[in-house]
């Protein structure tokens, strides 16, 4: 059973590593593609602004040929995709992927994949053995199993996770630059483009997503959509309020800079009292680790001359 479990598990891998680099590859090819028609686009000079919606989403639903059979499969399993879709495009969205065969990949294996990791599992639930062996095949049949069966959950929970505390970490340095910007006198999207230029190397994620509105606010005829996007994307309540002030200064004409000021001005306050709050926790926190770890050697320090000197008298009723 060990060289047969060996060869599962190194099958198994082997595969998921050439799916997944399969898939990292066409991802990287699809953006390069993606990008040098874009840049054709603007650039060109049949190009209007007019088409810059429908060039923008053309690009963003052309699906791979893998995605497109994937999707086929699912369909005929009874997978409604046209529902199943849309919603997780939002979830993606939340992640920091844009790619549109994510949520494709993500069922086919939620649907499909699991079905081969459930059984995968069951030779190791079923093996013989004793002790550690046993032990060892149900820890791993086990992990097959909840791989398999939330596998895909846990990756984009953490990855959306992860990325909104990299989004609220860089959101007041974001801000305070934007402020500069727009007090120094250049427009929204020339302030856009010169925080993506000064933050590009420190702060890539939310760099990423005003990379995202500057080329919407220039591509789509609504600009009040484009920086709707920008919180719908995030799905945080800072971006949420700093698309609602520039949506504002677009259509009353309002003071931009005044209303950058009093943003940046409660979200450095905001960091501020999030960093306290961490320090508060830290000793309630650090108790646990300091009883299981220097509380041992504590006592071993404490009584180990005692037991040394016990031991050499030949107990504690003394020897002969």
């Amino acid at each position: 059973m060990g060289n047969d479990t060996t060869t599962i598990i190194l099958a198994i891998v082997v595969g998921l590593v050439f799916f997944v680099g399969y898939l990292a590859l066409d991802a990287v090819m699809r953006k390069k593609k993606q990008s040098e028609e874009l840049k054709g686009r603007i650039l060109g000079d049949a190009y209007e602004m007019s088409q810059g919606s429908e060039a923008l989403l053309s690009m963003e639903r052309e699906k791979s040929d893998l995605a497109k059979t994937m999707e086929g499969l699912l369909s005929m399993i009874g997978v409604n995709t046209t529902e199943a879709i849309p919603k997780l495009e939002k979830k993606f969205s939340h992640a920091g992927i844009d790619s549109v065969n994510g949520p494709i990949y993500y069922l086919f294996f939620q649907r499909i994949l699991s079905i081969f990791f459930v059984l995968f599992s069951i030779p190791f639930f079923m093996a013989g053995g004793e002790g550690m062996a046993k032990a060892l095949n149900l820890i791993i049949g086990l992990l097959i199993l909840i791989g398999g069966l939330f596998g895909p959950h846990l990756y984009l929970s953490n990855k959306t996770q992860k990325r909104q505390k990299v989004l609220l970490r860089s959101f007041p340095d974001a801000l305070d630059l934007l402020l500069v910007c727009v007090e120094s006198g250049l427009a929204m999207d020339a302030a856009f483009n010169r925080v993506c230029k000064e933050l590009g190397s420190a702060h890539p994620e939310i760099t990423k997503e005003f990379n995202r509105s500057r080329l919407e606010l220039a591509l789509l005829n609504d600009r009040s959509q484009a920086l709707m996007n920008l919180g719908e994307r995030t799905n945080l309540i800072p971006f949420r309020s700093l698309a609602a002030a520039l949506i504002q200064t677009e259509k009353f004409g309002t003071n931009l800079t005044d209303t950058l000021r009093v943003l940046s001005d409660d979200y450095r306050q905001t960091r501020l009292l999030m960093a306290e709050n961490k320090a508060n926790r830290l000793p309630a926190l650090i108790t646990i680790p300091l009883i299981v770890l220097l509380m041992p050697a504590f006592l071993f320090v404490l009584l180990g001359p005692a037991y040394i000197q016990v031991t050499n008298q030949g107990g504690i009723m003394g020897g002969n």
